[in-house]
Parts: C-alpha cells; sequence; structure tokens
C-alpha cells in the first residue's frame, strides 16, 4: 500500500510541501511502482480537505522533479521510483549504537550470553525512567495499531486504551495522545491532572483512494467495519469524492457479500480480510500518522525527557 497522510495545516511546513514530501518518500520507497496513476488532485484534495490546486501544485513540483509525469486524460502517473528500505530513523539510530556496542563487548571477550544478559538488564532499568504516554481511541484495534507506529517513531513504548475502557484515575502517565476527534473527550478525562493531552492526525493511505477510484462504476463496493458509524463516515467521504456504487455492509456471509464486486476493510483488522480471502477482492482502508504530528509528538517527548533529567535528583557521588 501507499502511505499518504493527513496535512495538518498549523504545520509550519506548507501543505503543497507536506504532500510532496509523503509522495515522493512513497516513490523512492518503491510503494508506487512505474505507470501507477495517481489519484486526480479532485480525489485527493476532497479526501484531505484541501484546494485543489493545492494538490495541483503538488503535483507539478513532482513532475519538476521527474518523479511524476502528466499523462492527459491518462492522468498523472509515477515515471522513476528508486526503492529504498523502509526503516524508522529510531530504530535505524538505535540498530546502529547496538551494534558498535556489541563489537567492541566481543573484542573486551564478553560472551554472546553475557551481552543478551547485560543489554535485558540495562534496557529493563532504563525502561523504568521512561516517560509513560498513552494513545486512547475508540477503537481496540486503531488504538493498538497507532500505538505501535508511535512507538516505533519516538522510541518509546505507547500504550493503547480504548475509550470507555479504563479508569484515568488509576492510569500514572506523563503524556496522552488522541486524534482530533476525540481530544475533547480525552481532555476533560484528564481535567484534574496536570497531564498533558495532544492530539494527532490521521489519514487515509492514497493506495486505497486509487484503488477504490479505478473500480468500474457498474461494479459494487461494499465498506465493512467494525461500527457502522466508522463504516457510514468512510462512505460519506468516498461519495464526496465522486464514488457511489458504495453501500455499508453487516458482516461476511455469503448472503451479505452476494453481488459484491469488491470489499473494503480496515487495515488495522486483518481478521476480517482473512475471512473475506478468495471469495471477494479486499481493499484494506489504512490510515496513517500525519508526518507533522509523529514531528511534533517527537519534539514534545524529547522536551518531556529533557525536563524530566533535569527534575530528577542527582545520585551519590562515587
Amino acid at each position: 500500500m501507499v502511505d499518504i497522510q493527513v496535512v495538518i495545516r498549523h504545520s509550519d511546513m506548507p501543505i503543497y510541501r507536506q504532500i510532496v514530501t509523503q509522495l515522493s518518500f512513497m516513490i523512492e520507497n518503491g510503494d508506487l511502482r512505474t505507470g501507477q496513476t495517481l489519484p486526480s488532485a479532485r480525489l485527493l484534495a476532497d479526501n484531505l480537505h484541501i484546494n485543489r490546486n493545492t494538490v495541483a501544485r503538488a503535483y507539478v513540483e513532482l513532475n519538476d522533479m521527474g518523479l511524476v509525469e502528466s499523462r492527459g486524460r491518462g492522468g498523472t502517473c509515477v515515471s522513476s521510483p528508486v526503492p529504498t528500505r523502509n526503516v524508522s530513523p529510531a530504530r535505524e539510530r538505535a540498530r546502529e549504537i547496538l551494534e558498535t556496542a556489541t563489537k567492541e563487548c566481543i573484542d573486551l571477550g564478553v560472551s554472546v550470553a553475557e551481552i543478551k544478559s547485560l543489554v535485558a538488564g540495562l534496557a529493563m532499568r532504563a525502561e523504568v525512567d521512561l516517560l509513560k504516554v498513552l494513545f486512547v481511541e475508540c477503537n481496540a484495534d486503531r488504538a493498538g495499531y497507532f500505538a505501535g507506529e508511535l512507538s516505533s517513531h519516538v522510541g518509546l513504548t505507547v500504550k493503547p486504551l480504548v475509550l470507555g475502557e479504563f479508569d484515568p484515575d488509576t492510569e500514572q502517565v506523563d503524556l496522552v495522545l488522541t486524534t482530533f476527534f476525540h481530544l475533547a473527550e480525552v481532555r476533560t478525562l484528564w481535567r484534574r491532572s496536570r497531564t498533558e493531552v495532544v492530539a494527532i492526525v490521521v489519514a487515509p493511505h492514497v493506495q486505497t483512494l486509487v484503488q477504490i477510484a479505478s473500480v468500474p462504476k457498474n461494479k459494487r463496493i461494499g465498506i465493512l467495519y467494525s461500527t457502522d458509524d466508522q463504516a457510514a463516515s468512510i462512505k460519506d467521504s468516498l461519495t464526496q469524492s465522486g464514488i457511489h456504487n458504495i453501500e455499508i455492509l453487516r458482516d461476511v456471509e455469503d448472503q451479505d457479500i452476494e453481488g459484491v464486486d469488491l470489499v473494503v476493510v480496515p487495515s488495522e483488522m486483518p481478521h476480517l480480510k482473512s475471512r473475506l480471502d478468495g471469495r471477494v477482492k479486499v481493499i484494506e482502508f489504512g490510515n496513517v500518522l500525519d508526518a507533522a504530528s509523529i514531528r511534533m509528538v517527537t519534539e514534545v517527548v524529547s522536551d518531556m525527557r529533557t525536563a524530566k533529567r533535569e527534575a530528577a535528583p542527582e545520585g551519590p557521588a562515587r
């Protein structure tokens, strides 16, 4: 899948530049193949709730970079992907640090078993001093998925929680993350404490839009989500973009998918896809973290870590 992320309007990076940055990364990462058609400027703009000219400007810049080309009525297509590895900066840096340290330990004559024990012990000790961060959502699958994504980016474990299934007074936490949709509700839960609550932005993969937009008008598209509200939201978004051959499904039994040519399911719920495999074509409607949101959360975590270290009492002199 190709992961374009929603834009954030209060970022120091212009909206068109956010789109250019995200799409160029996907092309260079090999997620978008040579000749693959991007969504039209109108379709992408409607789904990101931005001006069509903003998307058009981003496509022009990508064309100038030699990454895409306009084919008139054929749309805008990828022209030169350059595959690279998709590794989070935090994980890659951690690997480099551990690789150097491990080689030095081996040179000192420390055994592999001893190195593993030392690393595990040090990691457990360090984890005690880590910030406690939560990600709160209304759906367990989404909460778990995005908590995992955030963990890989900020370099610490982010615990997922589901609205209505926990007591905020029992959660000892430094930072709470949620989506803008739930921001007011989550802030209310922690209003009695001094816990910082930060909202992030998530958005659909561009590849999802590409695949759905390419479905012939005479084909029927079904949407299957864990709740009707989520399904209705996806349907409304696609309908506003000019895709009308859509209906909400209640289940995956034969009678539910009869006459349906394609079923859209959330990427964070793979069990739905597995139940449909071999019976009907399935597209996973993925959501991804906004690049500016990731950067903001990373900066907030860094600032909080610094403040925590400065506030910590000094250990005994050696």
